[in-house]
């Protein structure tokens, strides 16, 4: 024991002496990234395809080997070739080294994209929840060419691997059971495709390398276009600036044919109202509200904009910097309105006492008649002399109308460009815009022939290149003698036994029989019509029930002891 602490008290003391390095700890980390699959819309089965090299608890199984897991009230069980395995609330399909050149690699419910890495699967109330353990080299394989096309310049996607490998890692070791979801929320993943050549290389030349700044790993947000100006983590999520992540123009992505851009057209001269299009409404509101305060008629039917003198963006959303995502759309127009005149009453006639009253006039009464009240009428409509001011808020009123939306949020720039004819609106940015373009950085590797370096260094400014080494490492080899049939380490759960139904159906009941399904499968019995309500009860090939309606692709059937919903396609009536 003595030994053991001086030799500890030792270490500790030499590790003292050593000098610390930010970059040394930075260099080192597992390289697994825990990958939330959401895209496959997993309810209650999972259809799995090893095409690889895997064991299930100790169990090793064929290359191209076919599994179904489905999700029970117990948990999940496993299906293959004819026996079941209750594997309780979770389990994982683990990989194992292979033979180079060969895939190694999981597909589901038959689809093409491989997904190279460990699976594991959760019961998650009466569903499945699927995380892939992902080797981030193998792991992007499956997001560049989804987060850019494989057909981008190679050093723009040299860039999209640097990102993307610094995104993900910088999230490695979260306290949830996943680092990141393979949708927009994080990054899309859709799994590997052989033909996606240009981004394998992509990743394969940029191995390693990863964004940091003040020694730590860096936030590489990225976006597909940001309208010509890169946006504030600030003014997105609320978060704290970091110096490599700033508002900047760019010229690049403004210049990229391919950047998503919608416009609308309001035309300078208008031969009646309609010619505002979805824009008439708020306008002539605005309007009617201004020419009343001027004296004019406020009834939009009175009104008419002959026409739009100039049009501008105003008030910038942000005002902590030169933010160029405006709130205000100013419209000066050319108006005609109705003038409200008012017309004095006639002056009253003087009536002399010595007047002569005809003998056939009527005799004077003794009060004199009311004299009449003041008149008023409207001017023929006539034109305004100066322009009317109208301010219309850009979001959502004016992006809505005009159809200008990109994103669900309300952050696009939105400019106007002035012809002899029109004035176009014009809306940009499809993303949050933080970061790097995705459109601005083909532009950079297709036109100007920069680098993936120099595309990062723009939209990065003080972010360094290092590159970081992994310390996971799959499982040895299988020895091919063990690849077999699950035997009995498996402790195989045999199929149920068929449930009777004794009861007669009732009036309008009708019995069917559960066929359309795969002898060693199941059908599921949910507690509503709806595939994703709780299973209630799991009903085999061959199982009778009492159909009580039908209601489209559901019907409400019961057996002895319970009711629920099945779906029609699976059963048929029973002879």
């Amino acid at each position: 024991m003595k030994r053991t602490v001086r030799f500890i008290s030792f270490m500790l003391a030499v590790m003292l002496l050593l000098p610390v390095s930010m970059q040394a700890e930075a260099e080192k980390t597992s390289g697994v990234v825990r990958v939330l699959l959401t895209r496959l819309k997993v309810t209650d089965q999972l259809k799995i395809s090893l095409d690889g090299s895997y064991t299930l608890e100790g169990i090793a199984f064929q290359r191209g080997s076919q599994l179904t897991v489905v999700s029970g009230k117990d948990g999940l069980y496993v299906y293959y070739e004819g026996m079941s395995m209750k594997m309780g609330k979770q389990m994982t399909l683990v990989r194992h080294e292979t033979e180079e050149g060969l895939e190694n690699g999981i597909r589901f419910n038959g689809n093409y994209e491989l997904h190279p890495g460990d699976l594991k699967l959760t019961a998650d109330g009466g569903s499945i929840r699927a995380v892939l353990y992902a080797p981030v080299e193998e792991y992007l394989l499956g997001v560049v060419p989804y987060e850019m096309s494989d057909s981008f310049p190679l050093e723009a996607l040299k860039a999209q691997a640097v990102a993307a490998r610094t995104y993900a890692l910088k999230r490695t070791g979260s306290a949830k059971d996943y680092d990141v979801e393979d949708n927009t929320n994080d990054q899309a993943y859709y799994g590997v495709k052989a033909q996606n050549k240009n981004a394998a290389q992509a990743v394969r030349e940029t191995a390693g390398q990863c964004g940091y700044y003040k020694g730590q790993m860096a936030d590489c947000y990225y976006s597909a276009s940001n309208g010509g100006q890169t946006d504030l983590p600030s003014h997105v999520w609320s978060k704290e600036n970091p110096g490599y992540l700033t508002m900047a123009d760019d010229p690049y992505d403004l210049q990229n044919p391919e950047s998503v851009v919608r416009s609308a057209r309001l035309p300078k001269e208008l031969k009646s109202n309609d010619d505002l299009g979805a824009l008439k409404e708020p306008i002539l509101s605005a309007l009617s509200e201004l020419l009343e305060s001027k004296g004019y008629d406020g009834d939009m039917e009175q009104i008419q904009v002959m026409g739009i003198m100039d049009a501008e963006t105003a008030l910038p959303k942000y005002h902590d910097s030169p933010s160029k995502i405006m709130t205000l759309l100013r419209l000066f127009l050319t108006v005609k309105a109705r003038k409200l005149i008012v017309e004095e009453p006639p002056e009253e006639e003087d009536i002399s006492i010595f007047s002569v009253i005809k003998d056939d006039a009527p005799l004077p009464t003794d009060t004199p008649a009311p004299s009449p009240l003041p008149g008023e009428k409207w001017s023929a409509p006539e034109a305004l002399s100066d322009p009317v001011l109208v301010t219309l808020d850009l979001f959502p009123l004016v992006e809505s109308a005009l159809n200008l939306s990109i994103n669900s949020g309300s952050n696009e720039i939105i400019s106007i460009k002035e012809t002899s004819a029109s004035f176009i609106l014009e809306s940009r940015r499809f993303g949050h815009g933080v970061g790097m373009s995705q459109r601005g950085a083909q532009c950079m590797a297709g036109i100007y022939r920069w680098n993936y370096e120099q595309i990062l260094r723009f939209y990065y400014p003080g972010m360094q290149l290092e590159t970081v080494s992994y310390t996971a490492q799959l499982q040895p080899k299988l020895d091919a003698r063990f690849l077999t049939t699950p035997g009995p380490a498996a402790t195989p759960t045999p199929r149920p036994t068929v449930m009777p139904v004794l009861s007669t159906p009732g009036p309008q009941e009708y019995k069917v029989k559960v066929t359309n399904i795969g002898e060693n499968s199941y059908l599921n019995m949910r507690a509503q019509p709806s595939t994703q309500s709780d299973v209630i009860r799991l009903l085999y090939y061959g199982q009778e029930l009492i159909v009580l309606h039908e209601d489209g692709d559901w019907l409400t059937v019961r057996t002895d002891d319970l009711n629920g919903y099945v779906m029609k396609e699976f059963v048929q009536k029973a002879e």
